[in-house]
Formats: structure tokens, C-alpha cells, sequence
């Protein structure tokens, strides 16, 4: 399904739980493309679970809101940890699965200079990955046992190491994304790909940018250049 299909279904539990007539109108503006792996449709319904929230009155708590929103998006196979890792901001690591308040995120400290360069080359059908169950075991046991590795040196050096082997891992990289990944690779950049979409990431200090994007548009990749949000997902 899609984002489309995610807001639609955060707008009917909202509804739901009001018990009121209301006629609402949804936009969502991203400063990322969507269904290449940013994220966007877990994005779009938390941002949308907080607002109706506000709109509607309903005293919700942060957290409250932020559950329904992964509950939609798990129903709706668009993804399952998303939520709780926008909620919580920052570059972070899901060490127990569930919403927010419910699993557990851990947040890594960055230095400040912390960049990130991604690129995509088209979508990866997340419905499609997780509606294929022995695809879905395969991730499932290629996290628990890159986890309990990344916990033994919880640094963002390391996450990036453990990213990629999650990578090779699952196998879902085409050849094309392994070439651009390889001219990284000698270039001594380890990046990774976003899951899910045929779409790579480098965690980079500020200084290595403009060479990582040279060589992202040596692979006839387009480089979107990513600050990370120090703190997670509220209302402006």
C-alpha cells in the first residue's frame, strides 16, 4: 500500500475515536522523495497522528499518538519500525521490536559534523518484502544476530559496518547498487542500503561530502544531503 493508504488509514482510527463529523483535507510536503527507503510513509502517518491529535482534542499523549500511527502502518505493510525511530530522532538502533514506549530505540551519539548522503536508483516494494514470509525470516535472523554484534561496540562507526553486513545479509541489493557501493568501497567509504529501496547511505563527516557526491554522480545517482534531527517528531 502506500503513503496514500497509510494517511487514509490513521485519518479512520482518528475518526474512530472522535465519534464526530469531520471533513478533513491531508497534505503531506517531504524534503525527500518517497518509496525509495527514506521512510516517508511511517513519517507521514506520525506526523499526521500528531496533528489530528491537536486538531481533534483528544489529549492523547505524545506517545498514545505515535502507537496508532505504527499500528496503521504495520497493518498497511508500508513498515514496521519506522515510527518509533522518527519519534524518537537521531541515529538510532531498535533493540526490542514495537511502537513507541512498547519496544526499545537506542540513540547513538554523533559528532556534530555527522552528514548523511543518500541516493536512489527506484523503489523496493515494502508490502511485497514483508507479505514474503521466508524473505521476512531471513531479516529477522540476520538482525538478532547483527544486533547482539553492534551491542558489543555501540559506536557509528561500527553502525555502519553492521548496516552493511545486515545488507549482504537479507540479499535484496541489485548488481547495480553492489557497483556504486563497490567505487565507494575503494574510495574507503562504507555505505549501506536503505531498506527498503534500491538506495544506498553514507554516515560521513561534513568534510567527506562533496567527494562521496562525485562519486554518487559517477554512478548516475543523484546525492540528497541529509542533516540529522537532534530530537524526534513534534509539533511546529
Amino acid at each position: 500500500m502506500s503513503s496514500k493508504a497509510v494517511s487514509s488509514e490513521v485519518a479512520r482510527r482518528y475518526l474512530e475515536l472522535d465519534g464526530g463529523s469531520w471533513q478533513t483535507e491531508i497534505s503531506h510536503v517531504s524534503g525527500v522523495p518517497s518509496g525509495l527507503g527514506y521512510g516517508t510513509s511511517g513519517a507521514g502517518a506520525l506526523s499526521l497522528s500528531l496533528a489530528l491529535n491537536e486538531a481533534m482534542g483528544l489529549s492523547l499523549s505524545m506517545p498514545e499518538a505515535a502507537q496508532i500511527a505504527h499500528m496503521c502502518e504495520v497493518e498497511c505493510k508500508t513498515g514496521l519500525g519506522t515510527v518509533a525511530s522518527v519519534f524518537s530522532g537521531g541515529l538510532t538502533v531498535r533493540t526490542a521490536p514495537g511502537a513507541p514506549e512498547i519496544g526499545h530505540v537506542m540513540k547513538l551519539s554523533l559528532p556534530s559534523s555527522s552528514i548523511i548522503v543518500s541516493a536512489s536508483f527506484g523503489p523496493v516494494s515494502t508490502q511485497r518484502v514483508l507479505a514474503d514470509h521466508p524473505l521476512r525470516e531471513t531479516i529477522n535472523t540476520c538482525g538478532r544476530v547483527l544486533i547482539q554484534k553492534f551491542l558489543q561496540d555501540a559506536s557509528y562507526s561500527n553502525f555502519m559496518t553492521i548496516s552493511r553486513k545486515f545488507s549482504n545479509c537479507v540479499g535484496l541489493m541489485s548488481s547495480r547498487l553492489r557497483r556504486a557501493m563497490s567505487a565507494l568501497d575503494l574510495s574507503g567509504f562504507t555505505c549501506s542500503m536503505m531498506m527498503l529501496g534500491e538506495s544506498l547511505f553514507c554516515l560521513v563527516p561534513d568534510g567527506d561530502v562533496a567527494r562521496i557526491e562525485a562519486i554518487f554522480r559517477s554512478q548516475a545517482l543523484t546525492p540528497v544531503i541529509s542533516t540529522i534531527a537532534r530530537s524526534g517528531a513534534h509539533l511546529i
